[in-house]
């Protein structure tokens, strides 16, 4: 066998170390470098030469900028290919499976489509609310129906403690004339008349509701009573006098009264007496109304409570009535006090202003 003579290094050609170098460089396609005796292949037409091949890749699998490839398949900078699927700045492709301006249509189109189903959601929503508010036809009896469960809303979501019923004060008085007889006034609905003023006023004064807000702390405390209770209290405080004619009944006799028919004899005096005091309160404040609208020497007044209740919400169109009226009418009470001329002159006034001077 004829051994083998290895060359020394220093005899190697330069197209050969070039081709090679350092140990373990490749050529391409992860040819390996020749071993030392082998002959240079000739270079194949279309390839790059050893040297060319030597710069391209530099020491041990070494890449040009930004992993550069041979003709085919090569890339520029950021990913450019050649003509073959080549590809320009940030993905932009070239004639084969190029894509280009296409790639910018996909968000536009989602939009379009986001902004189409918001506007046919918001059309829908006003035309079921334009069919709830109008007046009841089978159409909105339908659009009701499906949507109550998800938009149904009551006027207590913006008043949780709205009030359902309107609620009145009306006086009556009775006084003596020339003759000595006993005169009777008509009902005067003193809340009507103090309501005249609030209409054109932003900020109506708090005068122009005491009644209103004097019957609510009324009726309160009155329902606070017994059922029997509230039966004597709506009768008359009045009683003879020793001497002949009349007066009011006294508050000891008041008490002892309410507290006898009392379901807890003793432990309710307590709603007795606040009832008893706001009672008197209301005689005071009848007292000097009537007395400035009648201008009169009112010897008796009595009061009544009228409440009145509209239709609910599902019948504010119906003409019917839905609920019907009622009335607390309390018994008189004797006027045994003189009227300061300041009080009287306030309450003249706002007779005056109120329109119900006679």
């Amino acid at each position: 066998m004829t051994p083998i003579t290895r060359t020394p290094v220093e005899g190697r050609s330069d197209a050969l170390r070039q081709a090679q170098g350092p140990e373990g460089a490749q050529g391409p396609d992860g040819a390996e470098g020749l071993e030392a005796g082998q002959p240079v292949p000739e270079p194949v037409e279309g390839q790059a030469s050893a040297g060319t091949l030597r710069q391209a890749q530099g020491p041990k699998g070494a890449q040009g900028p930004k992993g550069a490839q041979g003709p085919e398949g090569a890339q520029g900078p950021e990913g450019a290919q050649g003509p073959k699927g080549a590809q320009g700045p940030k993905g932009a492709h070239g004639s084969s499976g190029g894509q280009g301006a296409e790639s910018a249509a996909p968000p536009k189109r989602a939009a379009r489509i986001a902004a189409a189903v918001s506007i046919a959601l918001v059309g829908v929503y006003v035309a079921g609310t334009l069919v709830i508010v109008s007046p009841t036809t089978p159409v909105r009896g339908a659009v009701v129906a499906a949507a109550g469960p998800y938009f149904t809303q009551k006027w207590n979501v913006f008043a949780p403690s709205i009030m359902k019923t309107n609620i009145t004060f009306s006086v009556q008085a009775q006084w003596r004339d020339a003759d000595g007889t006993l005169v009777k006034s008509d009902w005067i609905n003193v809340t009507k008349l103090e309501q005249q003023a609030v209409p054109g006023h932003a900020e109506p004064s708090r005068i122009q509701k005491s009644s209103w807000n004097a019957m609510l702390a009324y009726n309160a405390r009155y329902l606070a009573l017994d059922a029997q209770q509230r039966e004597i209290v709506r009768d008359t405080f009045i009683q003879r006098a020793d001497g002949g004619g009349y007066r009011a009944q006294s508050a000891e006799s008041l008490i002892a009264d309410l507290d006898a028919v009392s379901t807890t004899p003793g432990s309710g005096q307590g709603d007795v007496v606040r009832f008893l005091r706001y009672d008197y309160m209301l005689k005071e404040y009848a007292t000097a109304f009537s007395t400035a609208y009648f201008e009169q020497d009112v010897e008796r007044v009595r009061w009544r409570i009228d409440r009145t209740r509209p239709n609910d919400f599902d019948n504010r169109f119906s003409e019917e009535q839905q609920f019907d009226d009622t009335a607390v009418t309390f018994g008189w009470r004797h006027v045994d006090d003189v009227i300061d001329p300041e009080t009287l002159a306030v309450y003249r006034d706002v007779v005056t202003r109120y329109g119900g001077a006679r």
